[in-house]
């Protein structure tokens, strides 16, 4: 009986599976190598002591807010906090677009961006990359005019590929389209020029953001969206109160003000990105792609890679199909695991 019940858009999703592989070195969903510094643990500790958990968090996570726009630049008006970017994606969605409304992006993408429309109905057409998954923007444009979508997601470092579009072909992009233009920098720390200046000269332009990669926080779900007040209000109409809880707010408060130690941290991935990039280039018979992300995509004509890999204890992200089909991608972690990824790669490369 059920199935009668549910709606026709949701039953062909499947639902998000984690791996039941056993590993040693988890180098397969893009997180930060680091743990947290036992001073900042201990602010953050004092902190929860005083947290009172019997009452709603702050539902427009004030003191969040503020240090982020100090952060990127912006007012505290400009943005709106919640459960990672898949939250921001769902309420941007839920916002701009109805039923069998088109939504534009390039491809191949973050795949959450056409679940999304999935869920609700929406028309979701991705303009293929190149071989080399480099992104036209001109048949973006000539795309959108011919298809008038709603939203156009642009990910800028693109995830999962790695590679990044000029600040100058994002504004064209913005300038000659008619839809909601949304820049999705959750790897901007790592590589690429930002757009957030620019969300209160054009009236159809957001930025995603999150706290999860260069700030090493996936495990509290924190996110950010950044636009001009008129989207940032319809988008506070449809947001449900209290999204984001109290430990998360908490912990993003503390962080932001660690600077250093972020950016230290970011320095180190990036040196170690390039690094291993530079030893992945001199293996025979694997395609590297370059990466302005803190991961890095490769192919290989091969069978039983993955499988090889996970035998010697690394969990790496397979993919399978389209321009995608024989790639794989692997986080850039600490300088000893790279060295071990590299060696044990190389190895199952002669297999």
């Amino acid at each position: 009986m059920i199935d009668k019940l549910v709606k026709e858009s949701v039953k062909g999703l499947k639902p998000y599976m984690p791996n039941k592989y056993s590993y040693k070195y988890k180098m397969d969903a893009n997180e930060s190598p680091f743990i947290l510094e036992s001073f900042v643990m201990d602010k953050i500790i004092g902190r929860f002591k005083k947290v009172s958990l019997n009452y709603y968090p702050d539902t427009d996570a004030n003191i969040l807010t503020k240090k982020i726009a100090q952060y990127v630049g912006v007012e505290q008006e400009n943005i709106i906090t919640g459960n990672g970017s898949d939250e921001m994606i769902k309420l941007l969605l839920e916002t701009f677009v109805d039923k069998s409304d088109t939504v534009l992006a390039h491809t191949p993408t973050f795949v959450m961006y056409k679940h999304g429309c999935d869920i609700i109905g929406a028309n979701y057409i991705g303009i293929e990359s190149d071989d080399n998954f480099n992104i036209d923007v001109d048949e973006i444009i000539d795309a959108s005019k011919r298809l008038k979508p709603k939203v156009i997601f642009i990910c800028n470092p693109n995830n999962p590929t790695g590679n990044i579009i000029s600040k100058t072909d994002i504004i064209k992009i913005i300038k000659q389209t008619n839809a909601i233009v949304v820049v999705d920098e959750a790897y901007i720390e790592f590589g690429g020029e930002t757009v957030i200046s620019l969300v209160n000269k054009f009236d159809n332009l957001i930025v995603l953001r999150t706290l999860s990669k260069a700030f090493g926080l996936a495990g509290i779900r924190t996110g950010y969206l950044v636009s001009n007040t008129e989207i940032i209000n319809y988008i506070k109409a449809v947001k449900p109160p209290y999204n984001l809880n109290a430990i998360s707010q908490i912990v993003g408060e503390i962080i932001l003000d660690e600077k250093t130690f972020i950016s230290n941290n970011i320095e180190y991935i990036k040196k170690q990105r390039d690094k291993l990039y530079a030893e992945m280039k001199k293996i025979d018979d694997i395609i590297v792609y370059p990466s302005e992300t803190n991961f890095i995509l490769f192919s290989i004509d091969r069978e039983n890679i993955f499988e090889e890999l996970i035998k010697r204890g690394f969990m790496i992200r397979p993919f399978n199909g389209g321009k995608l089909n024989g790639c794989f991608r692997v986080t850039v972690g600490k300088s000893e695991e790279n060295k071990l990824f590299v060696d044990t790669l190389r190895e199952v490369v002669k297999i």
